[in-house]
């Protein structure tokens, strides 16, 4: 027993100094760096500075677009094989809304990709091909023109808005007809786009064009008043859009001129400058309208804003309900392409110009039903604004009654007194 705790203590001891012994050389291994790993260049140290190179801390706006087709292009080759980190880079690009930031993740991801020779060949050819005067596909939207045209449809787009969210007419929509006419317009080479960018320099217009900013005919203007209020009119829309307007309101600062169609408040409210808020109005009336001839044959024009621009530009005897209408209209020529009204209404609507103020929807044109949920306290208030405005006028012809029967009668006196 004796023997075995004897053995036993020295086995513990010698334990005991082999481990201090190992503590004591790992510290020193440590402090004499020789548990350091072997540092080297990478060897991709090349690539790094080439790729950082590329970019500097200043960009101006033609090598920003430049950079963004690039990248575009190669996040689509990218998509094909791995959906996953293009949409990662597209999502990244988003948020930074600076294209250098998507350049530099591919440059990242090429490292990776190195070996997919096929991937690589596509990158060089997008290297290679891609300009930097590269032009916008759409040949309307090349000019100076359609940029001043730009800034001056987004000083109107509160009164874009409204109307859309009273009529559930899609903004986009409203634009795209304004678009169809205003580039019809300053490309038959006549002054009614010029006079919607720089803000308008007269009112009186020839009775054969159109009024306000969409150009629309004195005949359909009026005809679309009279369908708000014509229950068997196959375009009646529905009782709502009733509330929408009061026609019976005179608009304020009323031109006086000689055109007879001037004198019509209908015409007024168009013509009248400003934010060209009827203009707007009376084109998702008329939208609504087709809309409603449609459905009742069983067809939508929600998402044929090629068809809602043809009838637009044609009119209500133009809107035949089919399976398979035809697109048409205007035919105009722009840098030397030839356009129907229906046609340019159509590249518009999906080419992405006015994202940013005016997005498509999954929605273009919302249903009755669910728009007079929606607006329901606006159309009570609008109701009651009648209503008051209603009884000021009957309050009005009935003062102006009264006082015109009590010049009557003081006429009729007039002779007695006379004759006394």
């Amino acid at each position: 027993m004796k023997k075995f705790f004897i053995i036993s203590y020295k086995v513990v001891i010698h334990l005991l100094a082999m481990i201090a012994l190992f503590l004591m050389f790992t510290a020193l291994a440590v402090k004499l760096k020789w548990t350091n790993d072997k540092g080297d260049v990478d060897i991709n140290n090349r690539y790094f500075d080439k790729v950082a190179s590329q970019y500097s801390d200043q960009v101006d706006t033609v090598n920003q677009q430049f950079l963004k087709a690039r990248v575009f292009q190669k996040v689509g080759v990218l998509s094909n094989r791995y959906p996953k980190n293009a949409e990662i880079i597209i999502a990244a690009y988003h948020k930074s809304k600076d294209a250098r930031v998507a350049s530099r993740m591919l440059d990242a991801i090429q490292l990776l990709l190195v070996k997919d020779k096929q991937i690589q060949r596509e990158f060089a050819k997008i290297n290679k091909l891609t300009s930097k005067q590269s032009e916008n596909l759409y040949p309307w939207a090349h000019s100076q023109a359609w940029k001043d045209f730009c800034k001056a449809v987004a000083n109107d787009k509160k009164a874009i808005d409204s109307v859309a969210r009273m009529t559930g007419v899609e903004p986009r929509l409203l634009v795209m007809c304004l678009v169809g006419e205003q580039v019809r317009m300053f490309n038959s080479g006549r002054e009614k786009f010029k006079q919607y960018v720089v803000p308008f320099s007269r009112l009186i217009l020839p009775t054969n064009r159109g009024y306000g900013v969409t150009g629309i005919l004195q005949n359909t203007a009026l005809r679309i008043e009279r369908t708000i209020f014509d229950t068997v009119s196959p375009f009646y829309a529905g009782d709502y859009f009733q509330s929408c307007i009061n026609v019976n309101d005179a608009f304020p600062g009323l031109v006086n001129d000689s055109i007879e169609a001037h004198k019509y408040k209908t015409i007024q409210r168009l013509i009248k400058g400003g934010d060209h808020y009827y203009s707007y109005l009376y084109t998702a009336f008329l939208i609504r309208q087709y809309q409603a001839h449609w459905e009742r044959a069983g067809y939508t024009l929600a998402y044929r804003p090629e068809i809602i621009g043809t009838l637009f530009n044609l009119g209500y005897q133009k809107s035949r309900p089919s399976a398979h209408p035809k697109v048409g209209g205007s035919n105009f020529q722009v840098a030397n392409r030839i356009y129907t009204f229906g046609g340019l209404c159509y590249e518009f609507y999906y080419s992405g110009e006015l994202q940013n103020l005016f997005p498509l929807t999954s929605k273009p044109i919302t249903p009755v039903a669910e728009l007079e949920l929606k607006n329901k306290s606006l159309i009570l208030k609008n109701k009651k604004r009648l209503e008051e405005e209603k009884k000021a006028r009957e309050e009005e012809e009935k003062q102006k009654k009264e006082l015109e029967e009590q010049r009557l009668k003081e006429e009729a006196t007039k002779p007695e007194e006379s004759a006394q």
